[in-house]
């Protein structure tokens, strides 16, 4: 997908692993990452996030948006936030409460972790992952783009390889 296809997609989508739809400009943030372009070029990005912060204040906190935006901070480099706002999100609805929307958290907070160049603590908090149900599974460690921070470390491959689906 080209950043320019997405002036023609719908204004809401859903974003990493949380499921609850953001503004779509948290997908340029991502794929403009990705592209290898840097956090304070693209002055939308501020609006981008902003607007995101704005639901997050009006939704009253819930978890699952303050994940996603710690994310989106993530992406732009705003480490301290990012990692403060992912440690919050968790607090406010760890797995042991929500057995179906925590674990989305706890992989944002990976997403966080690797895009903020703590590799050490995205595999600290991913390989728990892995045994929890509705969590990280194979094909979204293997695919998705939340990870490619990550594909570079040997561990991303044993991490891979311990989950690759056995014959």
């Amino acid at each position: 997908m080209h950043l320019e296809s997405l002036d023609a997609t719908p204004k809401r989508g859903l974003f990493a692993y949380a499921f609850i739809p953001v503004p779509v400009g948290c997908y340029s943030i991502l794929l403009a990452r990705l592209q290898g372009e840097q956090a304070g070029v693209n002055s939308g990005f501020a609006e981008t996030r902003e607007q995101l912060y704005q639901k997050v204040l009006k939704s009253h906190g819930n978890a699952q948006l303050l994940s996603q935006l710690a994310v989106v901070d993530a992406l732009l480099n705003n480490k301290e936030a990012a990692i403060t706002e992912a440690k919050r999100a968790i607090e406010i609805l760890p797995i042991s409460k929500d057995a179906v929307d925590g674990p989305s958290i706890v992989v944002n907070s990976a997403v966080v972790y690797a895009w903020t160049n703590e590799a050490h603590l995205a595999f600290e908090t991913l390989y728990p992952l892995t045994r929890t149900p509705c969590a990280i599974f194979y094909g979204q460690l293997k695919r998705d783009s939340y990870w490619d921070p990550l594909r570079k470390d040997p561990r991303y491959d044993k991490l891979l390889a311990e989950l690759a689906p056995k014959d």
